[in-house]
């Protein structure tokens, strides 16, 4: 079974890759709106953006226990992770993806040693926030920002929506 979902996203990845380079291509011939500008132009920055993350950030806070918070929180994070690891797969030597795994790696490991279901909501929404860097810096735009995603980065978005909506989310924000 998890063979068949390997072989299903790699197909899936393949066919977008095939099809955004042919839409490249014929950009100057006939100009259509492409997946990746419709990624583009949905960016929106920050969790308050996508109701499904707000949601889960309040799930979070009102979970029975830390280790219920933990859980709903590091689901969709480690969701994200396998996303980004399955897109350098087949794009290497992204810098891009790298750096996002690595700062989704740290989120993670915060949200583990969180002491409260508020600490892991937090820590969860901080990465939305800025940038997975521990909310030091906010460097998302409020809102409406335009996003330049490189092709790792956009078959990365299109895996984490084939294994679920707030992984998707998680990396449209991140890699924003």
């Amino acid at each position: 079974m998890a063979i068949e979902k390997i072989r299903f996203v790699f197909n899936l990845l393949t066919i977008t890759a095939l099809a955004m380079m042919l839409q490249t291509a014929n950009a100057t011939i006939w100009p259509t709106v492409s997946a990746t500008e419709l990624i583009k132009s949905s960016c929106p920055s920050g969790l308050e953006q996508y109701q499904e993350l707000s949601q889960l950030k309040q799930a979070i806070v009102a979970a029975k226990s830390l280790s219920d918070a933990r859980k709903m929180a590091l689901a969709p994070t480690d969701e994200a992770i396998e996303a980004l690891n399955n897109a350098r797969n087949l794009v290497p030597f992204s810098d891009d993806l790298n750096s996002a795994e690595t700062r989704l790696s740290d989120a993670r490991s915060r949200i583990l040693v969180a002491s409260s279901q508020a600490e892991v909501a937090d820590e969860f929404s901080g990465m939305m926030l800025a940038g997975l860097d521990n909310d030091s810096a906010a460097r998302v735009s409020g809102g409406g920002g335009s996003c330049n995603y490189s092709t790792g980065e956009v078959i990365a978005i299109v895996v984490g929506l084939i294994l679920g909506i707030i992984p998707g989310l998680i990396l449209l924000v991140v890699l924003c």
